[in-house]
């Protein structure tokens, strides 16, 4: 127990240094990204190794972290969130099989409503039905019990701005009255992120992908930096990142994700909202735009649904669930559901820059299928289908 409390301690004595100069920093590198300091200083009127060494801190703190978010439309990815129960007894069979599908971007233990696992695949358009039968395939194998799968635009990016932050307390505060009548007001039009595309072009090449992979990995790396690391001269990475990455639309922005409570203390949550027509969801998608507590929102294909990660403090959630019942009473949200996210068992991948081979997607269905069946050989699995 004393351990756990010192680690309570720790997380908010990281989390209480935040203040005012940190996030308009923040919101510096939410709109021009996070290889662009001298820039965000420039406008700040501070001394760039002020607003340097204020991003290290907080990167050092595990209270900030800074990625590129690619848009996979132009990369002809579809993105998926799914959520999986496991059979019982099979949770970590599940999670390891779920794995071994290496499309994945995102991947984490769930429980509440489904007790597995949960995460984000991007997968070539004309496979989507491949990854439906793997995931059938693994309630087949009595592996999974059920799955719900939410096929969704590239996601927009929530930027951190200083609105809801209370520079008197130096800290966010939830002001949830506010947010229902915005809910009810707000006017304006979606980005492209949450329109439904046509179509999901490639256009991407190789030497692109490695650009675009070690931006996700580190936001901040710099053009020389990426060179060095891809062994690529410098001019062919400039040429990329300028003619390619930049003009063909491939980067939806940075994502500046800040946790604003001590993990310790909070909760993350995959959120659906569901409404009974198109204006509902373009208010309710814009009132997020500006919010503290989600990390991203999408769009779910078909629908006029909306799916986001949220993460607040464990404090705050009752009062999120009361105003959206008060959103529903009022008949600005149809209904919404949540499964709630393991943060301490969470794993992060790259666009899966490997699979591309000859200017297309390399997804091998049947392969998937055969590593599955080959893990669970080797953990002595049991199951009909396998004898």
């Amino acid at each position: 127990m004393e351990n756990l409390d010192k680690r309570i301690r720790d997380a908010f004595t990281a989390w209480n240094k935040i203040d005012e100069l940190d996030v308009r920093i923040l919101e510096g590198l939410s709109l021009l990204g996070p290889r662009n300091l001298a820039k965000i200083a420039e406008h700040l009127k501070e001394p760039t190794t002020t607003v340097r060494y204020r991003v290290q801190r907080m990167l050092s703190n595990s209270l900030l972290f800074l990625h590129l978010n690619p848009y996979h439309t132009y990369m002809g990815l579809k993105k998926a969130i799914v959520f999986v129960e496991a059979t019982q007894g099979m949770e970590n069979v599940l999670l390891e099989c779920m794995r071994l599908n290496d499309f994945w971007l995102f991947l984490c233990r769930i429980y509440g409503p489904f007790e597995g696992c949960a995460g984000t695949w991007t997968i070539p358009k004309e496979r989507d039905s491949d990854f439906v039968a793997f995931l059938e395939y693994l309630v087949d194998l009595g592996v999974a019990k059920s799955y719900e799968i939410h096929w969704s635009t590239c996601f927009e990016g929530i930027p951190t701005t200083t609105k809801w932050f209370n520079v008197d307390r130096n800290e966010w505060s939830f002001n949830w009255q506010e947010w229902i009548e915005e809910v009810e007001n707000i006017e304006g039009s979606l980005p492209i992120t949450l329109i439904e595309p046509d179509d999901w072009p490639i256009k991407i090449d190789y030497e692109d992908l490695l650009i675009i992979k070690e931006l996700e990995i580190d936001g901040k790396k710099t053009l020389t930096d990426i060179s060095k690391k891809l062994e690529i001269p410098l001019e062919t990475v400039k040429y990329h990142f300028r003619e390619h990455v930049t003009k063909r639309g491939l980067v939806e922005g940075y994502q500046v994700e800040i946790y604003r409570s001590p993990s310790l203390v909070s909760g993350s949550f995959y959120m659906k909202f569901e409404f009974e027509n198109h204006d509902q969801f373009r208010k309710f998608a814009l009132s997020l735009h500006d919010k503290p507590f989600p990390f991203f929102m999408g769009k779910v294909l078909g629908e006029d649904a909306l799916i986001t990660q949220i993460y607040l403090p464990n404090w705050e959630f009752r009062r999120f669930v009361n105003a959206l019942s008060t959103l529903v009473r009022k008949g600005l949200l149809k209904r919404y559901r949540y499964v709630i996210l393991d943060i301490f068992q969470v794993w992060r991948e790259t666009i899966p820059y490997d699979h591309f081979v000859d200017g297309g997607w390399d997804y091998e269905p049947e392969a998937f299928k055969d590593k599955v069946m080959s893990y669970l050989v080797e953990t002595g699995f049991k199951n009909p289908l396998m004898s």
